[in-house]
């Protein structure tokens, strides 16, 4: 295999995990099967926008998917908490400044620093 043994694997549980075949999996996600047997197979990731996809439609972390995490943060609370990482990396110096102290005023309400 010349690619990410981790990421094939995961791909395949995942996929199984929630009953999908590869032609349903392909199906949902818009894609050809020969691409879900590429990732299955050989290991091959994808480029980023479809491995957030990925991470999107199993709401695990790239992390996860590639071998670089052992846990799949699968539970709303770590979603919520994924969903604003997000937002956040998606934000120019100016927003992120204002989340930032968004942040910390909730911070300061809720624990005191």
């Amino acid at each position: 295999m010349n690619g990410n043994k981790i990421f094939a694997e995961r791909i395949k549980a995942l996929r199984e995990a929630k009953g999908l075949t590869t032609t349903e999996f392909a199906n949902r996600l818009d894609i050809q099967k020969t691409r879900v047997s590429m990732w299955e197979t050989n290991g091959t990731i994808p480029r980023q926008d479809m491995l957030l996809k990925l991470c999107k439609f199993f709401n695990v972390t790239a992390d996860y998917l590639l071998g670089n995490d052992t846990t799949t943060n699968q539970n709303p609370r770590n979603e919520k908490i994924c969903s604003i990482q997000r937002a956040l990396e998606n934000m120019d110096d100016s927003d992120l400044e204002k989340a930032q102290n968004v942040l910390q005023a909730v911070f300061k309400d809720k624990f005191g620093f």
